[in-house]
This record gives C-alpha cells, sequence and structure tokens, in this order.
C-alpha cells in the first residue's frame, strides 16, 4: 500500500474527533501517577487536531490514554507517521508498531485500548501495520513487532467481526 492510499484510509475513517473530558484522556483514573502526568501535560491541548510537539510528548505514553484518549490522538497521530520525512528519527512511528503490537500481558489492556474502535478503524490499523512491513525502513528495524501486531490485530478483528 502506497502512502498516499493509507492517508486516504485514514482521512476516511479516522476523523479528528474533540478532547475527551480531562480524567476520561488516561487509562488510569486514579492512584497511578504516570497517568495523572500524561493528564497535566495534555492539559494545554485541547482541539481535535493536536500538533507535532503533542505528538513527539506522546509516543512513550500511549499505554497511559484510554480508548477515549486514543480515539481522540490516533487521527493526529497516524498522519504524523505517514507524512514523516526522516524514519531515523521517527521514534512516534516505532513506539506505534509497539503499542500495537503488545506483549501477552499487556494484551487484555491494548484490547480495552482498541474497544472503542470501528471495524473500519481497526482495519486501517492494519493497513497501517501493513504499510510498516513493507516500508524500507520499518521492515527491518521492527520486523518481529509487525509481524506480532498484525496477528494482534488480525485475531481482534476475527473475534470481534468474524473478519
Amino acid at each position: 500500500m502506497e502512502s498516499e492510499t493509507l492517508l486516504n484510509e485514514i482521512e476516511a475513517v479516522f476523523p479528528h474527533v474533540p478532547r475527551p473530558k480531562d480524567l476520561e484522556v488516561s487509562f488510569h483514573k486514579v492512584d497511578c501517577f504516570e497517568c495523572e502526568y500524561i493528564r497535566k501535560d495534555l492539559e494545554k491541548y485541547r482541539e481535535p487536531i493536536l500538533p507535532d510537539e503533542a505528538i513527539r510528548l506522546l509516543y512513550n505514553d500511549l499505554s497511559c490514554l484510554s480508548s477515549k484518549g486514543w480515539l481522540w490522538v490516533f487521527p493526529s497521530y497516524l498522519r504524523h507517521c505517514i507524512t514523516k520525512k526522516n524514519d531515523y528519527d521517527d521514534i512516534e512511528t516505532e513506539f506505534l508498531i509497539y503499542a500495537l503490537s503488545p506483549d501477552l500481558k499487556y494484551q487484555k489492556e491494548t484490547l480495552e485500548r482498541l474497544s472503542g474502535f470501528s471495524k473500519p478503524q481497526l482495519l486501517c490499523l492494519l493497513s497501517f501495520l501493513e504499510w510498516c512491513e513493507r516500508h524500507e525502513h520499518w521492515s527491518d528495524y521492527c520486523a518481529d513487532e509487525i509481524e506480532n501486531g498484525i496477528g494482534f490485530l488480525k485475531s481482534l478483528l476475527s473475534n470481534k467481526y468474524g473478519v
């Protein structure tokens, strides 16, 4: 899949959505200092479209976001990953690949984060990983994670939608 085709798919199924209410942004609502920090870091971002500085802030904290948080962040985050020109400084794409290929002990939480996603959105995430699989840099650098993520999303789609 070409980048332009994937961008069109992202545009079609990942519209920018309003920011969730403060506690709804994070995965854990109380007693988690990491989620509390990410809520504080994101306080200044109130718009549906997130700037690159917010994407850079989030790359290592995707697991601190709730399903509503992911639905708010992913439209901007995915577009950023596809349009980034310098692969070798693209830690955001790397960590999105990791977030979509959870180890067994984190799969339940990842399924919770993906619970608000529609079938077309899940298929788009699969398309994103397949794009990474054919990408010159990512196919080499994160081959195992991409393969695991594709398997994880295919299993989710099969269990949820019979796809």
